[in-house]
């Protein structure tokens, strides 16, 4: 059964990249996420930007080609389609997904599934890592009720993910086709019926994670976090449907961990960044919308010109230096695990250190 790691860090397969952030204080990231545009077609209850207001942007294909060319020359490792919006609603998100796997980087995408069309997978998926489907209900009605769409979507997908999991048989892909399912008061009671579902289509694997607060302004506020003591039991009835090629995830140490942080300060927007639907690279998902913590925009500089500008550097200083995370930073951030690495090497816990 494969191993994912998805609560973990993957900076020990990166040691040269993690010394020159050591040794030099700055190295080039080897992950983004990219969102190729601002606008979604489902509605998600728990959306973390829709006080954002869905933004009808998109970013222009020659420059964000020209871009990918770019970040592979600096050394990207990995790019992952999503962010803001659905990233099958940009016209040309092929030409992006196969043109960034050409240029010697691994491609990622989450989707909601519903355009997920064969004459599209039929060229997409070859040049994909993995596909994770947002998937948030165990019925037609309680899925419609999640995503707010029509209860026949429900089908739509479902038939679109055994499309493409055929498909990747047939071919002999190595891609990853999973599901992601955002665990809700509203839809727990649902949750077995979904996995077992899943489980039909053939799937690598079914992940539960937890909601996350990104900002006070989203319209959903979950009141209380799920304590892991009480939904234990129903994780492990979830997990144990796994077999041999269908992996279920619960990722526990996300719901026991939820808002605990063993670090001060951010050092892990040197090792990943985001680049939404309006061109700005910024320092991470939460932040993105906020200019202060915009590095550059890609229609008015290159990839190094912003990666090495004056106001990343003085951004990256007030991260590593004086920002507050455990007050300032949404629970569950992407580089948690990273930051929590790097804060142990930079400032150990554990004494009498060169006795290894």
């Amino acid at each position: 059964m494969k191993n994912y790691h998805f609560d973990d860090h993957k900076l020990i397969y990166h040691t040269e990249r993690v010394n020159k952030f050591l040794c030099e204080g700055d190295c080039f990231p080897l992950y983004m996420e990219i969102s190729p545009v601002g606008n979604c077609n489902h509605r998600c209850v728990f959306c973390a930007y829709d006080y954002i207001g869905h933004p009808n942007k998109k970013l222009e294909t020659g420059r964000l080609l020209r871009f990918i060319d770019e970040i592979a020359a600096c050394g990207m490792k990995s790019l992952l389609y999503a962010g803001e919006g659905e990233p099958l609603l940009h016209p040309d998100i092929a030409q992006f997904i196969i043109h960034s796997k050409k240029s010697g980087i691994d491609v990622g995408m989450f989707t909601n599934g519903q355009f997920m069309k064969e004459e599209l997978l039929e060229e997409i998926l070859p040049s994909l890592t993995f596909v994770r489907i947002s998937f948030n209900g165990g019925s037609r009605e309680n899925y419609a009720a999640i995503h707010n769409v029509k209860p026949e979507v429900f089908d739509t997908v479902v038939k679109n993910i055994e499309i493409a999991v055929r498909m990747k048989n047939k071919s002999r892909l190595e891609t990853d086709i999973g599901l992601q399912y955002v665990l809700l008061p509203e839809n727990i009671d649902y949750l077995i019926d979904a996995v077992k579902r899943m489980r039909e289509t053939g799937i690598s694997y079914f992940v539960i994670k937890p909601f996350v607060q990104q900002s006070h302004l989203q319209s959903y506020q979950m009141k209380e976090q799920f304590n892991l003591s009480n939904i234990e039991d129903t994780l492990s009835k979830a997990e144990s449907l796994s077999h041999e090629n269908f992996k279920v995830i619960a990722r526990k140490a996300s719901f026991e961990n939820y808002g605990k942080r063993k670090y001060k300060h951010c050092y892990g927007t040197a090792f990943i960044s985001v680049l939404n639907s309006a061109g700005d690279i910024a320092t991470c998902l939460p932040y993105w919308d906020k200019k202060e913590f915009v590095f550059g925009n890609i229609y008015e500089n290159t990839f190094k010109g912003i990666w090495f500008g004056e106001k990343r550097k003085k951004i990256k200083e007030y991260l590593e230096n004086e920002l507050d995370a455990v007050a300032a930073c949404p629970p569950n951030c992407r580089p948690n695990a990273i930051n929590e690495f790097l804060w142990e090497i930079k400032n150990p816990s554990v004494r009498h250190i060169n006795f290894v």
